[in-house]
């Protein structure tokens, strides 16, 4: 009689493997089920500062636009414009399929803020005066009688839903691109507890996501895909669709430019010219739909506005380099600490798109850390006056270091979706590194 063993061929994951792969995608379900409570019962719907404009830039590019929020948007011109764009794909679906058939509430908002005392608009503006939540916005108008104008559901509905939905995009494309490395252990909790684990990272998902930060964190999420899955099957439409989010992610986050470039000429240095034939193929979308922006918009196509930067100095100063690395108060490698551990991760021994990400990280970090806001050079001082807006300067160092917490650590969250392939690099590797001093010294 012949006895059949089981076999099992080296790259099926054992056992044990399987269950620890099966704790970890139901640690991720866990923390991203919690993630939604959060939203659900904290997120804010008020804009203020950047979000002013990103709101304003909607609303005038829906066919509804009344007078504008505020009366002086002298940086809306500034802005990228990828995050209103996108907006307004929720925008006519909440039109379409929603309005038609809800009625609506209108509500005379209170006119300031604690945070805006007076009714002359400043950097600090909060609208609607009061703290609303997201669950308390729909189907309700806020009149801002300070300003004359409406805060439309629509318009802000459209605006949560597009941060919030490119959250959980970048979530999912997240977890996608760890699979793509066929590990045994795939990292997928690892995903959600460094949003955790990054505060001012939830206080952009909870309190201010009507910024363009979400956003960009998704499309980040889905070029990252996108990205290695070309540079692993060599294939023409994932290096298209690598070209078109990072596109995409420009036109949302001006800064990230760097990142695109990097990349473009690493993949020349490399000689992946299919690669890199691809890459500009995709992102030509973004250059068209800017160039057709600009012309609705400005009567021009080639309007510049994007590239001026009132509020920040291009500057090299050791002191604001230690405050947004090191500083305990401020600095990235304190409080972005899991997201810094991966993009070192990204730099150790590993496949050539990795270190490619990982020096692309690097050229977007070097440019946060010369990109210097205005209020740094006026501590103690009086607000500054910035096309007729009056921009408010830290009171002190203490204020100051809040002020670059929030802005520096912001900035590098287009970055997490990259930190996460090195973190969980790192986190395979731990068992190897505890093993050599075994190895070394245990044997006789």
């Amino acid at each position: 009689m012949v006895t059949r063993m089981k076999t099992t061929t080296a790259n099926e994951p054992s056992q044990a493997q399987k269950i620890i792969r099966l704790l970890d995608y139901a640690a991720f379900a866990i923390l991203t089920l919690f993630l939604v409570g959060i939203i659900a019962s904290s997120g804010m719907a008020n804009v203020q500062t950047d979000a002013i404009d990103y709101y304003a830039i909607v609303q005038k590019l829906t066919p509804d636009s009344g007078t504008p929020i505020v009366r002086n948007l002298h940086f809306v011109a500034q802005r990228s414009p990828g995050y209103p764009l996108l907006c307004l794909i929720p925008y006519y679906l909440i039109s379409a399929v929603v309005e038609p058939f809800v009625a609506e509430e209108t509500i005379v908002a209170p006119p300031t803020s604690p945070a805006a005392p007076t009714q002359t608009p400043t950097e600090r503006m909060l609208l609607p005066g009061e703290p609303v939540l997201f669950r308390e916005i729909f189907f309700k108008n806020f009149y801002i009688e300070s300003q004359d104008s409406w805060f439309e559901w629509k318009i802000i509905a459209a605006m949560l839903v597009t941060s919030y939905a490119f959250l959980f995009i970048g979530l999912v494309f997240a977890v996608k691109t760890l699979a793509l490395q066929k590990d045994a252990f795939l990292g997928a909790s690892l995903v959600p507890l460094t949003l955790f684990t990054s505060t001012v990272f939830m206080h952009n998902i909870v309190n201010t996501p009507a910024y363009a930060t979400l956003t960009a964190f998704g499309l980040s999420s889905l070029f990252g895909y996108f990205f290695v899955q070309g540079s692993l099957g060599k294939q023409s439409r994932p290096q298209r669709l690598a070209g078109l989010f990072m596109g995409l992610l420009v036109l949302t986050r001006l800064e990230t430019v760097v990142i695109a470039a990097t990349v473009l000429v690493s993949l020349g240095v490399i000689r992946e010219f299919n690669f890199v034939k691809n890459y500009i193929l995709g992102g030509g979308t973004a250059v068209i739909i800017l160039l057709l922006y600009n012309f609705s918009q400005f009567g021009t196509p080639f309007h510049l506005a994007i590239l001026s930067g009132d509020v920040n100095l291009i500057s090299f100063d050791w002191g604001y380099l230690y405050a947004n690395l090191v500083n305990p108060q401020s600095g990235i490698l304190f409080w972005s600490a899991l997201a810094s551990l991966g993009l070192l991760g990204l730099l150790l021994d590993g496949p050539r798109h990795f270190k490619i990400l990982g020096i692309a990280s690097l050229a977007l970090l070097a440019l946060v850390l010369v990109r210097v806001p205005i209020m740094y050079t006026c501590v103690g001082e009086g607000p500054k006056i910035i096309g007729g807006l009056p921009i408010t300067c830290p009171r002190n160092v203490t204020e100051m270091a809040t002020l670059i917490r929030f802005d520096a650590n912001r900035y590098i969250t287009v970055l997490f979706p990259f930190a996460f392939l090195g973190l969980r690099k790192l986190v395979v590797s731990i068992p190897g590194l505890l093993s050599k001093p075994h190895n070394a010294f245990g044997r006789k």
